[in-house]
C-alpha cells in the first residue's frame, strides 16, 4: 500500500527580486590600445527552483558598458548601453553558495562617445545584438539577500565587419547585490512517495 503526504520541511519557492550593481566593462580583440571602465547595471531577477539543488535565474537587466581607448594620442570614451537578458543556471553546493553560469542575450540601446559627431559612420558599425556567456558564483542568505561575482565572455562581434574591418567582443566584470522576495503563494511543495 502507498500513499502520498506533503513534507514541509523544506519547501522550494519561486522568488522574484531585483538587482545592480558595478561593471568593469572592456573589449577583447582588434582594438589597440584598449582600457576598462566602471559603470552601472540594475534590473529584476526571478529565480526558479527545478530541485533543493538546481535553480534557473531569469534576469532583465539595464547594462551600462564600454571602454576607454587612444586614438591619435587623444584618448576616447565609448559609451555601449545594452538591455540584458541573461538565463543563468545555478548549482547550490551549499545551502548559501552558488556556482552558475548560462548564456546573456543583449539588445544595443545607445551608443556614445563625447569626441565623434552623432552622425559618424562609427555609430553604425556596433551591432545591435550580442551574446555572451556568463560565469560566477552566488551567495544568498535565507531572507533573500544575495551578493554575485560574475564574468561574461562576448561570443559575438559587436562590430560590424560590413562597416569596419575589426572583431571586438565584449568582456564584463560583474559584481552585484539584490533582493528576492519570498511569498508562500508561489511555493513548490515536495511530494515524497512512502510504502
Amino acid at each position: 500500500m502507498s500513499a502520498q503526504k506533503i513534507s514541509d520541511e523544506d519547501p522550494l519557492y519561486a522568488r522574484a527580486g531585483f538587482k545592480g550593481g558595478v561593471n568593469y566593462s572592456s573589449i577583447l580583440g582588434d582594438t589597440d590600445d584598449v582600457s576598462g571602465r566602471v559603470r552601472i547595471h540594475l534590473g529584476a531577477v526571478v529565480e526558479y527552483p527545478i530541485s533543493s539543488k538546481f535553480y534557473i535565474q531569469g534576469e532583465l537587466l539595464y547594462s551600462a558598458q564600454g571602454y576607454k581607448t587612444d586614438v591619435a594620442g587623444v584618448e576616447q570614451t565609448i559609451s555601449l548601453n545594452y538591455i540584458s537578458l541573461p538565463i543563468i543556471s545555478k548549482f547550490y553546493i551549499t545551502d548559501k553558495i552558488s556556482l552558475e553560469t548560462g548564456p546573456q542575450f543583449s539588445l544595443l540601446t545607445t551608443i556614445g562617445n563625447d569626441d565623434v559627431a552623432d552622425n559618424d559612420p562609427f555609430f553604425d558599425s556596433f551591432r545591435d545584438l550580442d551574446v555572451s556567456w556568463a560565469f560566477g558564483a552566488g551567495y544568498k542568505l535565507e531572507s533573500g539577500l544575495f551578493f554575485q561575482l560574475r564574468y561574461n565572455l562576448g561570443l559575438t562581434n559587436i562590430n560590424d565587419p560590413g562597416i569596419i574591418d575589426v572583431t571586438n567582443r565584449n568582456s564584463i566584470a560583474q559584481l552585484s547585490v539584490g533582493y528576492l522576495f519570498k511569498t508562500k503563494n508561489n511555493r513548490r511543495v515536495i511530494r515524497e512517495a512512502y510504502e
